[in-house]
C-alpha cells in the first residue's frame, strides 16, 4: 500500500497526525525541501502533502519539477485556512486551483 506523508509546519502537523498520516514537521522551506527529497527516494511513497508556503519559497525550476511528478504525487495545500460566507468566497479558491492544475485549464461551472 502506498504511503501518504504530510510535510507541514508544526501546528498543521498535529491535525494530520491525528488523522493517522506520517508527518514530517518542518520549520522552514529548506527543511521541507530536504524532507521532500528524502521521501522521493522511498519507493512506497504514494502521496506527499506539502504546505503551499514551502513550495512558494522553492526555486521555480525545482517547484515545477516537483509538481509535474506523478509518483509520488505532490499535493499542495494552503497552510492558513480562512472561513468565508457564501457571498465572500474568493474568485480563485483552492479547489478551482487544484482542478486547473490537474486538468490543465480553467473550468467554470455555473449553477
Amino acid at each position: 500500500m502506498a504511503k501518504v506523508t504530510a510535510v507541514v509546519h508544526e501546528d498543521l502537523g498535529l491535525g494530520f497526525g491525528l488523522a493517522g498520516l506520517t508527518v514530517m514537521r518542518c520549520a522552514d522551506s529548506k527543511e521541507a525541501l530536504e524532507a521532500i527529497h528524502s521521501l522521493l527516494s522511498d519507493r512506497d511513497q504514494g502521496i506527499i502533502i506539502v504546505e503551499e508556503e514551502f513550495l512558494d519559497d522553492f526555486e521555480e525550476h525545482e517547484r515545477d519539477a516537483l509538481l509535474k511528478r506523478t509518483i509520488p504525487l505532490l499535493v499542495p495545500i494552503p497552510g492558513k485556512l480562512e472561513w468565508h460566507g457564501s457571498d465572500e468566497v474568493p474568485h480563485d479558491d483552492y479547489v478551482a486551483r487544484l482542478v486547473r492544475q490537474a486538468v490543465g485549464y480553467q473550468l467554470n461551472i455555473n449553477l
